[in-house]
Order: C-alpha cells, then sequence, then structure tokens
C-alpha cells in the first residue's frame, strides 16, 4: 500500500456524475465499484466505463481501486479491465481463501505490476483463513470485512456483536500478517448522523482500524479527522519522545510522562504517530 487509506469512497463506476466528483471528495482512495452497486444488466457497461472512470477518480490524488465482482466470468475481465485503465488496485470480493488470493494475484501480474488485493471477508468459511489469506501474496494490502454479505449467511444483523466478533478476529489476522485492518465496529450507511459516527471511528480507531470505506462524500472528512493522530495525541507523543532523549542521557530507559510510565513500546507508539501526522 504506498499510504495509509484512512476513507475509502465507494462510488459506482457507471454513474458518470459521481464519478466525476469523486476527486474533490478528499478521499485517500476513491473504490469504483462495478459490484453491488452496479444492477446486473449494467456491469459490463460499467466494466467498459472503468476505461475513463479511473484517470478520472485518481486526478485528485487519491489511489483508486475497483471492487470486482465474484463470479469468475466476472471477475477474470473486471481485474484485466482495472489493470488496462490503470486503477492501484482491487477489492477481491467474497474471497474463498489463500488460492483465491493467489490466482488473483496472478491475473494482476500477468495485466500490470504494482497492483494491490484488498480481499474482503464476506463469507463464515473463509473467517478461519484469514491470516493465511492476508499472507497469501504480497500484493495483499488489507483486510475488509464484508458486514452485510456475512450477516446474510449468518442471518444475522449487519452491527449484531457476531459481526463485531469477526471484525476484531480481523484486526488480529491483518496485523499478524502485516497488512492494514480496514473497517469499523458497526455501520456507517447513515452518512446523516456524524457524531454517532465521529464516536465509532474512535472507538474502531481504538480497536486497531486504520481507515474505512464509505458510500457517501460527506463522510469522508469525519474518516479522515477521526483516523489521523489528534492533536493532543501528538503533542503528548513529542513529549514523550522529547524525555526519552533527557532519560536516555541519565541511563534510563523508562521514566513517566504526564504521571503515566513510559517505556519501548510507548516510544514506538508515539514514532508510529509522528509518522502518520506528518
Amino acid at each position: 500500500m504506498t499510504r495509509v487509506w484512512r476513507s475509502m469512497l465507494y462510488v459506482p463506476a457507471n454513474v458518470p456524475r459521481f464519478v466525476a466528483k469523486a476527486p474533490g471528495a478528499g478521499a485517500d482512495a476513491v473504490v469504483l465499484d462495478v459490484e453491488d452497486s452496479v444492477p446486473h444488466d449494467r456491469k459490463l457497461e460499467a466494466r467498459a466505463a472503468l476505461k475513463d472512470a479511473v484517470p478520472m477518480a485518481a486526478s485528485g490524488g487519491a489511489d483508486v481501486l475497483v471492487r470486482i465482482n465474484r463470479p469468475l466470468k466476472l471477475a477474470v475481465p473486471d481485474m484485466e479491465a482495472a489493470a488496462e485503465a490503470g486503477a492501484h488496485g482491487i477489492l477481491l470480493t467474497k474471497c474463498l481463501g489463500p488460492d483465491h488470493v493467489r490466482l488473483a494475484a496472478e491475473v494482476l501480474a500477468e495485466a500490470r505490476q504494482k497492483m494491490v488485493i484488498v480481499p474482503m471477508i464476506e463469507t463464515a468459511a473463509a473467517l478461519p483463513q484469514m491470516e493465511a489469506i492476508a499472507r497469501a501474496s504480497s500484493m495483499v494490502a488489507g483486510l475488509l470485512v464484508g458486514a452485510e454479505d456475512l450477516a446474510l449467511e449468518c442471518n444475522a444483523a449487519s452491527d449484531d456483536d457476531l459481526i463485531v466478533l469477526a471484525k476484531r478476529q480481523m484486526v488480529l489476522a491483518a496485523v499478524a500478517a502485516g497488512v492494514a485492518p480496514l473497517g469499523t465496529l458497526g455501520t456507517v450507511a447513515d452518512y446523516r448522523d456524524a457524531d454517532r459516527i465521529r464516536d465509532l471511528v474512535a472507538r474502531s480507531k481504538r480497536s486497531g482500524f486504520v481507515g474505512a470505506t464509505c458510500i457517501h462524500p460527506a463522510l469522508v472528512p469525519v474518516l479522515n479527522a477521526g483516523f489521523s493522530p489528534s492533536e493532543k495525541e501528538v503533542d503528548l507523543a513529542r513529549r514523550q519522545l522529547a524525555a526519552a532523549e533527557e532519560a536516555a542521557r541519565d541511563g534510563r530507559g523508562s521514566f513517566t510522562v504526564d504521571g503515566m510510565m513510559v517505556d519501548e513500546p510507548i516510544l514506538i507508539r508515539a514514532r508510529r504517530i509522528l509518522a502518520l501526522a506528518s
């Protein structure tokens, strides 16, 4: 992944007016969708539209991914079209397992170099394989749980604790494999309730998520702010690192800042915060 995607804005690839607005939304990534937001009889049209939609969506500086379809007869030409259009990568829907990732990586490698894959965990069968899925190819940049599809299969609500548990397990699998854990602990479908979503993003960040998808441009600044280090976090990180330098001169590896013990794990977090803030 070329950078951390705090916000990933879904845009139906077959709706030119939405694609034209995408560069101004400020999202770190634009996800051109040829899957669920596109009617079945318009999927070929959406795929053909990628030729113009990818460069348009990228014109604002965002990375551009394509959410491809699951049936193999649609998935392969979707990937080839995404690569030919210059997309940075794909969202691999309804990922079956590590072999599914490796096959997708083979298709993309033949079509274009340096693309990334974000497998979407949307079935109960894929859950125990999440770490293997994340490790299946060097192209894998992150993992994402497709809450609606997974909930449908499990006959559960998409915001039930069962789905939240799957998302928390995904964070552990992603971190173990060294890829980005993407998503939130709940739904951001109701973009009108910004305060609720800010709270959701804050809780998700505390749980290890680094960015999330959204379907409305109004949520992009909420995600960007919520997944970025706060001024308070940056200030504390700077003071911790400054105190570390002073402690090192005295031969001490641990010390206190604001009444809290600071040692190497805290300093690693502080450096990470400053790197994200730069």
